[in-house]
């Protein structure tokens, strides 16, 4: 008590998950084989401790977490209310002939969430000769304080702020697209430091769908009751998925920018409780990205550092000499049975050098201005612009084949339209359409360019409206029965909350359009709507058209429409709001709360964004830079 977890004299944090025995065309009947298939996802996962709840598993289960090396809570049944006691003596005494010698199992649970029989509390210890420690899941109990879903930093004199040891045995309930890697960096960044903390089981495994032959074999999670895994039904990915796989790997790599002087080094953390470094494999690649092209790449590997468990040290890659004439650097860590940790990207090259490569301005052709008192129209090589003369929104864009349904933008979210006064003026070959900036009355600026090549170039300088905002950007209008897919560079290819940031790779992704709902049939995943991290640049692959949009900023969120809601939630924080539009170019993007808790409980991470100056002054204003390409494709 008041101290941890001790497993062989080590102590050990939990990094465990909820699982029911469940399978869609099986229901509660299940098989070793799929005993193996679970065990392995959750390793995957980088994870080490599973709760069966709540009910114990079946003996293969527990043979698999035996020999593939899973620390087990096995669980008495019960639930909101306990079995009498001669039901659950005759239940524990099954259990314990079945179980008890499961060298996997390192706790029991007598019964969970209030299902707790007190009477049968001393079976356990008469019983094991073990002497395994007895937990009550929900409860304080034994030294261990259990609650589920408590918020982020939760406590007067308990909790978070307690003596207790600490192991939730649900949290960041995962219904939906809610919880599990929402909120996980932020509290497994307090578990990891918090020397009362043994770690904690998320909720839970896999969505429960059974395959309802009465309905044509249709799917069926009961309503919400069942959507709460980080797989599906059939052990579809979603994006938490990969997302615990980065927070949750034994190897810890701390934040790396790759600039010039880059020496090849990376800082490491060991958070195996049992392995050294040196016995993982560390592999790099750099890649050069090319669009429908395998990418360029070098590969090595790196000599595994002598790291022992819970020491950090460094690791040196050594890079051949044009390593920055690469895009990016890949590194992968795999364990001591070949088994892949994660794999971490880092961009070498910015967006600013990518948007020189890719955008031309220059051509024989000039820019042709036309007024009146409403509109500007602006012609150049082959491209049509008209931008309203008093907002200045662009109102259409229009190629040799046509309109491309591309407009009413940039609208600022959570900030004021204000561009005011605007004047058109050539500068040297280019024309440039630019509002004026006034502390009082226009603070915010739009300034369009419009190259001889047709290219567009949009600067906004913006401040958002309130000190905390849920999001912050530019929306623009696109039809949503037009989209056919989208390619883009940046992070992918699972789109990303601002509370779980983790888990994409950096590289060019295509994403075909789907209208899923996570958590629902069909299970389609990556998502095609939401937010995507880290873009570079998007070609909207429309049915009739295309069009290309470029930065020069980093840290831009590409949002693409807003996804579904979900059909049977009464919990609207898995509903977070998104911005007004259709398309939109974000600096800030919202989080994602879980089925208890709104966003900002699940962390610093859930919380809005904050950014405000007071002066105004245009030095301290939010910058997005675009470029557009509505050339014939």
């Amino acid at each position: 008590e008041r101290d941890g977890v001790y497993v062989n004299g080590i102590k050990m944090k939990f990094k465990g998950v909820n699982r029911h025995s469940f399978y869609p065309t099986s229901g509660r009947t299940t098989s070793k084989k799929i005993s193996i298939a679970d065990v392995d996802l959750m390793k995957e996962m980088n994870m080490n401790a599973v709760r069966m709840s709540h009910y114990p598993p079946d003996g293969h289960f527990l043979d698999v977490c035996d020999s593939l090396g899973l620390f087990v809570m096995d669980e008495l049944a019960g639930w909101h209310g306990n079995y009498d006691t001669p039901t659950g003596t005759k239940l524990f005494k099954e259990m314990m002939l079945n179980d008890e010698n499961h060298p996997s199992i390192i706790f029991w649970a007598n019964g969970n969430e209030g299902g707790h029989n007190r009477e049968l509390d001393h079976l356990f210890t008469d019983n094991d000769i073990q002497k395994r420690p007895l937990i009550h899941p929900w409860e304080i109990f034994g030294g261990f304080e259990t609650t589920h879903y408590r918020e982020f930093n939760y406590g007067i004199g308990n909790y978070d702020h307690g003596h207790n040891i600490l192991m939730p045995t649900e949290f960041l309930h995962g219904m939906w697209d809610g919880g599990h890697g929402a909120g996980i960096e932020d509290y497994w960044n307090a578990m990891w430091n918090n020397p009362l903390s043994a770690g904690g089981f998320l909720w839970d495994f896999a969505d429960q769908a059974v395959v309802r032959t009465d309905k044509n074999g249709e799917l069926d999670t009961d309503g919400n009751h069942g959507p709460d895994g980080i797989v599906g039904p059939y052990h579809e990915k979603e994006g938490s998925f990969y997302t615990i796989k980065e927070v949750w790997s034994p190897v810890f790599i701390e934040k790396r920018e790759i600039t010039a002087g880059f020496d090849g080094s990376f800082l490491l953390e060991n958070r195996y409780a049992f392995t050294n470094l040196n016995q993982c494999t560390f592999e790099w690649r750099l890649k050069k990205h090319k669009v429908g092209a395998d990418a360029e790449f070098k590969a090595g590997k790196a000599d595994a550092p002598n790291i022992k468990p819970f020491e950090k040290g460094k690791l040196q890659v050594d890079l051949p000499a044009d390593w920055r004439s690469f895009d990016a650097l890949y590194l992968t860590v795999k364990d001591v049975y070949g088994k892949e940790l994660f794999t971490w990207s880092f961009p070498i090259t910015l967006p600013a050098a990518d948007a020189d490569k890719i955008v031309v301005k220059t051509a024989s052709s000039k820019v042709i201005l036309k007024e009146d008192a409403k509109v500007y129209q602006v012609l150049a090589n082959g491209i049509d612009l008209t931008f309203d003369k008093i907002t200045g929104l662009l109102q259409q864009a229009k190629n040799a084949k046509g309109v491309i349904p591309f407009s009413n933008g940039p609208i600022l979210q959570e900030g004021v339209n204000n561009f005011k006064n605007f004047t058109a003026k050539m500068d040297s070959e280019n024309l440039v359409i630019s509002s004026k900036f006034d502390k009082k009355e226009s603070w915010n600026t739009l300034q369009w360019t419009i190259y001889p090549s047709g290219w567009l170039k949009m600067e906004v300088k913006y401040f958002p409206s309130e000190y905390f905002t849920t999001f912050v950007g530019l929306n623009f209008s696109y039809p949503e029965t037009e989209i056919k897919s989208v390619e883009y560079k940046g992070n992918g290819p699972y789109r990303v909350w601002k509370n779980r940031m983790k888990g994409t790779e950096f590289g060019i992704w295509k994403k075909d359009y789907n209208d899923s709902a996570t958590g629902e049939p069909a299970w389609q995943y990556p998502e095609f709507k939401g937010y995507h991290s880290n873009m570079y640049w998007c070609e909207f692959i429309g049915k009739s058209q295309t069009f290309k949009v470029v930065t020069d900023r980093e840290d831009v969120f590409l949002r693409l429409f807003t996804p579904k809601k979900s059909k049977d939630t009464e919990y609207d924080n898995m509903s977070p709001t998104f911005p007004t539009g259709d398309i939109s170019f974000m600096n800030g993007i919202s989080a994602i709360g879980t089925k208890t808790q709104k966003p900002e409980t699940t962390g610093p991470m859930g919380m809005k964004n904050i950014y405000y100056d007071f002066d105004k002054a245009p030095s301290r204003a939010l910058d997005m830079t675009l470029y557009f390409d509505f050339s014939v494709r």
